[in-house]
């Protein structure tokens, strides 16, 4: 049976936030699905009736559950609950900032913080 995984991510990340590696063991620890996903969607073949255990890694943070398949299931969602934010990994990103209400007056001298974990 065919079955749609989808990882849900809260929070914004740097680069691509719904990339993650995922991991399905079968219930005797045996791994049967290894990929990488770049949308935080998989369809994966499982077994009806069968119970399984999900390790997904998204920068740093890691989802590990345990669920089961029966005929009834189509699609499973998960969620990582925080942020995914990779410290060494930041880029500079230059904005020129100008006041509202003088189109020619820019701002010398500022900082923005537009990420603060």
């Amino acid at each position: 049976m065919v079955v749609k995984i989808t990882l849900n991510f809260i929070g914004t990340g740097i680069n691509n936030e719904y990339q993650a590696c995922i991991h399905i063991y079968d219930k005797k620890e045996k791994l049967i699905y290894y990929k990488k996903t770049y949308n935080g969607t998989i369809a994966v073949c499982l077994k009806e009736n069968e119970t399984y255990r999900l390790i997904a890694t998204s920068y740093g943070e890691i989802i590990d559950k345990i669920f089961y398949i029966d005929k009834n299931t189509k699609k499973i969602t998960f969620i990582f609950n925080r942020s995914i934010y990779i410290p060494s990994k930041l880029k500079t990103i230059i904005f020129l900032l100008t006041d509202a209400n003088y189109n020619n007056l820019p701002i010398e001298k500022g900082e923005m913080i537009l990420w603060k974990k």
